[in-house]
């Protein structure tokens, strides 16, 4: 018999805590777990389907910081004054923000090749270790087909969840006009990322990496679930567009956090897909910057080799040795500095500002990285940077 959860109250919460309470997480799951049971009673009755469905469930409940529902309300308790629960519709909506992100994990997954998520496997890799064959190269070929449908199927339940929210009529079409535009703009950086994978670090500007973060990242993990929350609080225009501004920022920034925090993995083991894959990502960018031409042609030439941990740690002596972590580091706060200042000329009150203020809490980066200890490895330390393209 399942032990019922046993709520508990923080007599004197942090702003944060007031506004992203643990009980959000708890909601989010709960919910998503009977979306999930409901649909599945439903829909995979036939025996092909059910194996299919139940590592859809489990990919979406396997765990995460529910980060996006939460902001969403967040945003709806600052945007509304009311820091209860909330209703039922908007914890769905909120929810359904978690299925979508799900989607995006799992293409990416694909993308990437990677076998691990959140120290698990894959979806596509879960599906191919089931089958009776698991290395049969069909069976390889067959687990990410079925990943990719699955990805769809994500895609799907997400807006079947927010349809059946709720919601009224005005606050829904509100809804599923940003649920497009954030999506298609998630799907426009995913293709810059692709594009940009192929593309030499010498011939890529930060404005176009700037671009590929803020669509693929930005949007539908702070600055979507921000207004998301604000317009079903019936927010006006002027101010959502303020929120829109600030979440873009620290999106961009948890992004850059994202790709140092991938750096302090072992090595040796596990997933590497941005040091394996070479991606353009804003970290690597900086450090084509920031070496000098022996530097440079040392950075292309390991990104040349053969992937394996000894690639791996040429990489990450290269980086740690070219100050690129301290400059990233810099570069999140300084957004995170700018985030707040267009709270402060926006059209919010000051109740609401403080608040929006206290959510950056959220974002704000550990001030040391495991990628230090590889400096050392590194013989071009003091070599003078060249001239940034």
């Amino acid at each position: 018999m399942p032990v019922p959860k046993v709520a508990t109250v923080n007599p004197h919460p942090t702003p944060v805590e007031r506004l992203t309470p643990a009980a959000d997480r708890d909601r989010v799951d709960d919910d998503l777990a009977e979306f999930f049971d409901e649909t599945r009673r439903g829909y995979a009755a036939n025996p092909h389907l059910a194996p299919l469905f139940d590592r859809l469930a489990e990919f979406v409940l396997r765990g995460g910081k529910r980060l996006r529902p939460r902001l969403c309300l967040a945003s709806y308790r600052i945007m509304t004054g009311r820091y209860e629960a909330p209703p039922r519709p908007v914890a769905l909506a909120a929810a359904s923000l978690e299925v979508f992100h799900a989607f995006m994990l799992v293409h990416d997954d694909l993308i990437d090749g990677s076998v691990v998520r959140r120290d698990r496997a894959t979806l596509h890799e879960a599906i191919r270790l089931g089958a009776d064959r698991p290395d049969d190269p069909a069976q390889r070929k067959r687990s990410c087909d079925l990943g990719l449908i699955a990805g769809d199927l994500l895609f799907a339940l997400g807006m079947r969840l927010i349809a059946r929210s709720g919601l009224d009529a005005a606050a829904a079409g509100r809804a599923n006009r940003l649920l497009a535009d954030m999506l298609f703009e998630t799907g426009l950086g995913e293709a810059l990322d692709v594009l940009y994978d192929g593309c030499p670090l010498e011939q890529l500007s930060e404005e176009q990496l700037v671009e590929s973060y803020l669509r693929k990242t930005a949007r539908y993990s702070v600055s979507g679930p921000l207004v998301l929350g604000a317009l079903i609080a019936g927010t006006p225009g002027p101010a959502s567009r303020a929120l829109d501004c600030f979440g873009d920022l620290l999106g961009f920034g948890f992004q850059v956090q994202n790709d140092l925090d991938a750096l302090d993995e072992d090595p040796d083991f596990g997933d590497h897909p941005d040091l394996d894959g070479g991606k353009r990502t804003y970290v690597l960018w900086s450090t084509y910057q920031r070496l000098g031409d022996r530097g440079r042609r040392d950075l292309e030439s390991t990104l040349a080799e053969p992937v394996g941990p000894g690639r791996r740690r040429r990489l990450l002596a290269l980086i740690a040795g070219s100050g690129a972590v301290e400059a990233c580091r810099a570069r999140v706060d300084a957004v995170r500095v700018d985030a707040v200042d267009v709270l402060r000329e926006s059209p919010l009150d000051t109740a609401q500002r403080r608040q929006f203020v206290a959510l950056t809490e959220l974002f704000r980066a550990p001030r040391a990285h495991a990628i230090a200890d590889f400096s050392a490895a590194l013989p071009i330390e003091a070599e003078t940077p060249a001239a940034s393209g």
